[in-house]
């Protein structure tokens, strides 16, 4: 089955973030092995729909929508909930929604790793 990874963000008005959710989705594919696109929830194009549209053009089979996001906000628990079965009525693929990364067991670890960088580069 042709598989392809949706990697949603956001989606802001600085072109640096959303070129950052480019650079991950790049990062991802090589180590996949397979095509991982970056779409944007709001504020910024491709979006999510679009960004399916053109993966399933591109012969997807099976989407694997991936939320980067930290929190189980609105956007997670609904917005794209709703935008993801939408997609599966419009696109008549397998469309998989996974759990958002923030909900990884390991970001506590990556967080504490960040905090410590942090206070060990400090002049004492």
């Amino acid at each position: 089955m042709n598989t392809h990874v949706v990697l949603v963000g956001h989606g802001s008005r600085s072109v640096e973030a959303n070129a950052s959710l480019v650079t991950l989705a790049i990062a991802m594919a090589s180590d996949l092995a397979m095509p991982v696109h970056a779409a944007y929830l709001e504020m910024v194009e491709p979006s999510i729909p679009a960004t399916m549209r053109a993966s399933v053009a591109a012969g997807a089979r099976r989407i694997v929508a991936v939320p980067y996001f930290l929190t189980p906000g609105m956007h997670v628990r609904r917005d794209i909930v709703e935008i993801v079965e939408a997609a599966r009525t419009e696109l008549g693929v397998t469309i998989e929604l996974s759990a958002f990364f923030g909900s990884h067991p390991d970001v506590p670890r990556l967080l504490i790793d960040v905090a410590r960088s942090a206070l060990s580069s400090r002049d004492a």
